[in-house]
């Protein structure tokens, strides 16, 4: 019901005022003929957009809606088609159409999100402290009437933007706060070091879930052997395989390199500090 208010209301201002209408169609004439000039002017577009943002979504917030209660206190109005008879004082339902509910409800709340960062002083002042500055509008590729209005608050001003068919009523709403280059830079920097963040610390997790895999699947750890356990065991296997190699001339090679052996087991350079008086074979590894 109220959006067909609105509508009537911006056709009454435009008829009512025929010559200023008239004389803005020269330059105001329209590309597109779906969108007669007569109604779609810039006198027409500027009285719709106050109209949107001042008596539609300045009053709902004084009135206590948000986007969380919008469904509660709005739908009805926006979305059902209600006649009243009255004859007999009843009321009828003409129908249910939620395409301008579900716009409105999109639009207000984008709004509602942009009115922080846009400043006013409080309720009182909210008509004063926002208000349309600059209204525009033209048609994008699909030839649809784009209207382009500017809100200024007292701490930024924002661009809302309406998309209407040529019934007057707005197919998408949204309100975008116009931010300086060095405000644009902070939050650039910002989302940059939290993107970061989290990174590393997913890595980190994943680090320390890899660290407790041996933990909870592994099992008992081999005990890892000394550099002296691992050259004596070596010796040994040499020792063993000069002892059954059949190759020597005499005992005084096979003496010469065991003693070179054991020198190197002991870490000495030569073979001064002990001598090998007898060699023999025994059953098990040979030990010092």
């Amino acid at each position: 019901m109220k959006r067909k208010f609105l509508v009537l209301g911006v056709m009454l201002s435009c008829l009512l005022s025929l010559s200023a209408c008239g004389a803005e169609s020269q330059s105001d004439a329209s590309s597109n003929s779906k969108y007669p000039v007569g109604f779609f002017n810039q006198t027409a577009i500027e009285n719709y957009a106050h109209a949107v943002e001042d008596n539609y979504f300045e009053n709902w917030y004084l009135d206590g809606v948000t986007p969380e209660n919008f469904e509660d206190e709005l739908y009805v109005s926006l979305a059902m088609d209600i006649d009243k008879d009255e004859a007999q004082q009843a009321y009828y339902l003409r129908g249910v159409d939620e395409s301008q509910y579900l716009v409105y409800k999109s639009g207000y709340t984008s709004w509602y999100k942009a009115l922080k960062e846009l400043g006013y002083g409080d309720s009182k002042s909210l008509a004063d402290n926002l208000s349309i500055s600059d209204v525009s509008y033209s048609f994008d590729k699909d030839g649809k009437l784009v209207v382009d209005a500017t809100i200024q608050g007292t701490k930024h001003s924002a661009i809302m933007k309406i998309y209407l068919n040529n019934e007057f009523e707005p197919t998408d709403i949204g309100v975008t706060i116009n931010k300086t280059t060095g405000e644009r830079l902070e939050n650039a920097g910002l989302n940059t070091l939290l993107g970061m963040g989290m990174a590393f610390a997913i890595l980190i997790i994943i680090s320390l879930i890899i660290s407790l895999f041996p933990i909870f699947f592994g099992g008992k750890k081999k005990k890892k052997e000394s550099d002296k356990e691992i050259t004596k065991k070596a010796m040994d296997n040499t020792i063993n395989q000069i002892a059954e190699q059949e190759g020597l001339s005499g005992d005084a090679e096979l003496v010469a390199v065991i003693a070179a052996a054991i020198a190197a087991y002991e870490g000495s350079a030569s073979t001064d500090g002990f001598q090998v008086r007898s060699i023999r074979k025994v059953s098990k590894n040979w030990k010092r």
